[in-house]
């Protein structure tokens, strides 16, 4: 798949940024080391897209392909909270046992929206059914306590990272137009020295 080359320059910059991150004493980085692991090929990206019905974001999927994939921590690579997760574990976000087509169904919120706190009765769902919370997502991070970072794939919000929560409050969304500027924000804290990043 072909890239533009505002994209080839902004992976760029992630991996010049990921290769200046010297011992990172950002949270999270003692498991991975600031190390993600190799990269997924063409033909493992489709065959993932192909088996859930989807097509993953483009920044995303010229990040798995193209700069590294999952990593050697408990919870993956170098990434945000407790580090990137590989793609296999892309439904440790999911409240349901995962099934073929949740993905294919759209991320229940918004960004933009405002949301009380029953903001799964707004959004058409419940606490005692057993529909999934958290459709159309892909886990990215864990972020302690059940809460997850996850890349929207079907929906409004498609190509964004929102962060969910098992308490009473809807996921909100990241202020990143996407994966790679969200994972650039983390690579310029870590790069500065930051201790805790959000």
């Amino acid at each position: 798949m072909e890239q533009p080359t505002a994209l080839l320059e902004r992976l760029q910059r992630v991996r010049n940024s990921l290769a200046a991150l010297d011992q990172p004493g950002i949270f999270g980085a003692r498991a991975h080391r600031g190390l993600l692991g190799p990269t997924l090929t063409e033909s493992e990206v489709a065959g993932f897209e192909r088996r859930h019905g989807i097509v993953l974001p483009a920044e995303y999927r010229a990040f798995v392909t193209g700069v590294g994939h999952g990593g050697p921590g408990r919870y993956g690579g170098a990434g945000p909270f407790y580090g990137l997760l590989p793609l296999d574990r892309w439904d440790e976000a999911l409240v349901e046992d995962t099934h073929d087509r949740v993905l294919t169904t759209p991320f229940p919120v918004a960004p933009g929206r405002e949301y009380g706190a029953d903001w799964l009765s707004e959004v058409g769902l419940s606490d005692d059914d057993d529909r999934e919370w958290f459709p159309g997502a892909i886990a990215l991070a864990h972020l302690g306590c059940g809460d997850m970072a996850v890349l929207v794939v079907t929906g409004a919000g498609r190509g964004r990272v929102a962060y969910t929560s098992w308490a009473s409050q809807a996921p909100a969304f990241s202020p990143d137009p996407d994966f790679l500027a969200w994972y650039q924000r983390w690579l310029d804290a870590a790069g500065r020295g930051d201790s805790h990043w959000f």
